[in-house]
């Protein structure tokens, strides 16, 4: 049956409502990464990220680069949301819509003062409550953002964006919470950029750095630099080889490369990438003109599993590929059509297929977290421990006869990170500290696996008996002391990295 029959059509403008949905999943750091792809478009070989602080408080960012800059018409092209520009074959930007929506989901005005070669400088801003409306700032304003930018690189011609008013930044007037959050934030945007970019960084096409500039003292802290991540960088001795992936799509033959990080090799920072899980980094790879669209994932070809934590798959969007996915407003993740999702599954990986090659991910894995049992007595763990901990546990050492220890959480209001407590066989953890202990804030009942299982060994053999001699006891009390003190110097280091920065 044949569908129903067209007799007119009409072209109906959206509501101006609608630009206030784009960009709502944006973060500070994938923000920033979508204003440094015009960067990279305007031919800038150097940008600057700038948190601006006044009195210990963050109020506003800017980004800075020494690209081909903008004229009176480009820069309202830019800052119009119905306009998209025409972009070039190498360009990063896609939507048009990156500087307005990535800025305005994280502050109430965007500011943009940009200079092009042999033109006026120009300054235009947005303000949130009224998305579509441009409003002209004054020339000399617009020359004076960029002549007291203060970089150490040349601005005959560039670029700065700037976020006033932010509404995603730290409240309130604590300095030290302000200190705190400032360097969590830039934590974090380092290892974003440094990831998202790591092909651009590492071949010198571009480089990032990041300061924090003092409006009361008008000058810029020591910038960091924004060094590549690259998540297949791991060392090429003695490991599996990368192997060719081949995919048919639309009559023609693609190609990408499925990697089997070494199991040794699962501590460095290319692999944790930012702290994540290897789980949580296993899959595929897109990169878009050397950038990185997509860090992990599998997208439903197949399930994403901790034993496949190894199978990592770099695939590059171009030729028929680029046709079967789409790309988020956020370049944070791709939906691939059920045609690429089948090409996929089917593709050829070496010899093999991409499900020999998972195979062979997880056997590697397993090899690497086989055990050989040692004559060695510990009590067995309890409560805290995760199951794979508990497994290895099983098979690395004797149980002795004793109960179990249980290695928890709960706050005590004292300088001690931890409580000894043999009628409850359980080492109590300091709460209070949890975040300096783990390293990170959790809520996880398992966390802190390598801190908990050191704490097993130490007192595994205070657990072993019904009572405990003065000596023991006063060596439980000598170890409380050493790690309180080992405690508050861990706390006094991190107040000195904060202060430094």
């Amino acid at each position: 049956m044949s569908g129903p029959r067209v007799v007119a059509s009409k072209s109906l403008a959206p509501d101006a409502s609608i630009v206030e949905a784009v960009g709502l999943h944006h973060s500070v750091e994938s923000a920033l990464a979508d204003l440094i792809d015009n960067s990279i478009d305007a031919g800038a070989r150097h940008v600057r990220v700038r948190f601006l602080q006044r009195d210990s408080i963050v109020t506003g960012l800017q980004l800075i680069d020494d690209g081909s800059g903008m004229d009176s018409q480009t820069i309202d092209g830019a800052m119009t949301y119905a306009r998209k520009r025409d972009y070039a074959q190498a360009d990063l930007g896609h939507f048009g819509l990156g500087l307005k929506a990535a800025s305005l989901s994280q502050a109430d005005e965007l500011r943009v003062f940009s200079r092009a070669l042999g033109a006026p400088t120009v300054g235009r801003a947005i303000r949130a409550q009224d998305r579509t409306r441009v409003l002209e700032l004054d020339p000399e304003d617009a020359a004076d953002a960029l002549e007291s930018a203060r970089v150490d690189f040349v601005l005959d011609s560039g670029t700065v964006v700037e976020w006033a008013e932010p509404r995603s930044f730290l409240a309130g007037a604590d300095a030290e919470d302000h200190s705190k959050w400032l360097e969590r934030v830039i934590a974090l945007v380092l290892d974003h950029l440094g990831l998202v970019f790591h092909r651009l960084i590492a071949d010198g096409r571009v480089a990032i750095g990041l300061d924090v500039f003092d409006l009361g003292l008008g000058m810029a802290g020591v910038p960091r630099r924004v060094a590549a991540i690259d998540p297949f960088g791991y060392a090429r001795a003695g490991t599996v080889e990368p192997r060719e992936l081949r995919l048919e799509l639309d009559g023609e033959v693609s190609v990408g490369t499925a990697h089997v990080w070494p199991s040794g090799q699962t501590g460095v920072r290319e692999f944790r990438l930012g702290g994540r899980p290897g789980a949580g980094a296993q899959g595929f790879y897109f990169y878009r003109r050397d950038r990185l669209l997509q860090a992990g994932g599998w997208n439903s070809v197949v399930l994403d599993a901790a034993e496949r934590e190894l199978a990592r798959v770099a695939i590059d969007l171009e030729g028929p590929i680029a046709r079967h996915v789409t790309i988020n407003p956020e370049k944070s993740g791709l939906e691939l059509d059920a045609t690429l999702k089948q090409a996929l599954r089917s593709a050829a990986v070496g010899s093999t297929d991409l499900e020999g090659y998972l195979d062979d991910a997880e056997r590697i894995r397993q090899e690497a977290r086989t055990y050989t049992r040692r004559p060695v007595t510990l009590v067995e763990p309890g409560r805290g421990f995760s199951a794979e901990v508990r497994n290895a546990f099983e098979a690395s050492v004797e149980k002795s006869e004793a109960d179990a220890i249980n290695i928890r959480w709960q706050v005590e209001f004292t300088d001690s990170p931890l409580k000894v407590d043999l009628e409850q066989r359980t080492i109590w953890l300091n709460a209070q500290y949890r975040d300096v202990i783990v390293g990170r804030r959790s809520q996880d009942a398992d966390d802190a696996p390598l801190v908990k299982t050191l704490l097993l060994i130490a007192f595994s053999r205070y657990f072993e008996g019904s009572q405990l001699g003065p000596r023991q006891r006063a060596e439980i009390q000598a170890w409380e002391q050493l790690l309180t003190a080992a405690l508050r110097d861990e706390i006094g280091q991190e107040s000195r990295r904060l202060g430094e920065s």
